[in-house]
């Protein structure tokens, strides 16, 4: 059963799973809940002898970033190396004093690094638990509890066991979590190499995803703008007719109409205009934080010149130097006789 203590490290250790800094809170209210002084979460492959992360709770944080935390990372830390191979070994969820690797008591509190951090930050007997039961690589928590402590309180060892699977599940989110992220920014890159803005609402109308281009086009504040979510023109029965449009290509994803598509020009203060697309948009597989059906936007500005790379154009086609300043002159949007005029050249030769 957990106390308020431990029902408060769920709420953070869950909080974790979505970003790697917040796990520093989650291992304080972890070591505050299990009656310890500090906690680590190591993550490292089976059989390294380097760890691949290693996130710490606020009093380890703030060791490592003294002269003399620094002087214990790079020279004893790896006297914890045989004590890590050991929990490796051990079965999922189940706390482990580091005495139980056959090093005695005595032995283990003279260990260099022992003597070190309990004489640095007043921590004595460290209590580790592997948290899956991976063979490539394997996570652990160690709890650190205060010198002189040898076990902790039966209440909060059972807090810790209480604990451990939240932990772990925590863990496989976060590493969900940010694979999903990945992709995503991946098709966002993607997404920003298309000069014309993309966006995807949902049926209320509510933007979910917009590439750079669209931002831009949002940040000249030119006929279309972004409030509270939603796409608002200039004109207001404008503003209302695309909402209409987002409404029924939803309603047309979910099959219930038969809508294709949407084609508006926005009208801009500036003078000039927006066209935009309305098209129906399916979330087969329920990737969307959302309902499954919504609409795609294309919003494209005809004021915006394509860039073309010259340097790339003239090595891919192997133009001449004549060639590339008519292609670079062309691209600038000269006409035919312009370009005639600025070589001193005739239109037709």
């Amino acid at each position: 059963m957990l106390d308020p203590k431990g029902y408060a490290a769920l709420t953070h250790i869950y909080d974790a799973s979505v970003s790697l800094g917040r796990w520093r809170r989650a291992l304080d209210a972890v070591a505050t809940a299990s009656g310890a002084k500090a906690a680590a979460l190591v993550i490292r492959e089976d059989g390294r002898d380097t760890r691949d992360l290693q996130l710490l709770s606020t009093m380890y944080l703030k060791f490592t970033r003294t002269p003399s935390g620094l002087y214990y990372g790079l020279r004893l830390s790896r006297l914890q190396d045989p004590d890590w191979d050991h929990l490796s070994r051990q079965p999922a969820h189940v706390p482990t004093l580091e005495v139980e690797n056959g090093v005695s008591a005595r032995d283990l509190d003279s260990r260099a690094d022992y003597a070190f951090l309990r004489k640095g930050i007043g921590v004595g007997r460290r209590r580790g638990v592997r948290r899956n039961a991976d063979k490539v690589w394997y996570d652990a928590i160690s709890l650190a509890f205060p010198a002189g402590t040898d076990q902790p309180s039966p209440m909060a060892l059972a807090q810790t066991q209480a604990l451990l699977p939240h932990l772990t599940k925590s863990v496989e989110l976060g590493r969900t979590f940010n694979l999903l992220k990945s992709r995503y920014k991946a098709v966002l890159t993607a997404l920003d190499q298309v000069r014309v803005g993309l966006a995807i609402a949902l049926p209320s109308g509510e933007i979910i995803v917009r590439n750079t281009e669209f931002e831009r086009i949002l940040d000249l504040e030119d006929g279309v703008v972004l409030r509270d979510g939603l796409l608002l023109c200039h004109d207001a029965d404008q503003t209302a007719e695309l909402q209409q449009s987002i409404g029924n290509a939803a309603t047309t994803a979910r099959g219930e109409r038969d809508a294709s598509e949407a084609l508006m020009t926005l009208q801009r203060p500036s003078g000039a205009q927006f066209l935009l697309d309305v098209a129906p948009l399916k979330d087969s597989r329920q990737e969307l934080d959302g309902p499954a059906e919504g609409a795609l936007i294309t919003l494209i500005d005809p004021e915006r010149v394509p860039e073309i790379k010259m340097d790339r154009f003239i090595a891919l086609y192997g133009l001449t130097r004549a060639e590339a300043e008519v292609c670079a002159l062309v691209v600038d949007g000269r006409s035919l006789d312009e370009i005639a005029d600025t070589r001193n050249t005739s239109p037709v030769n």
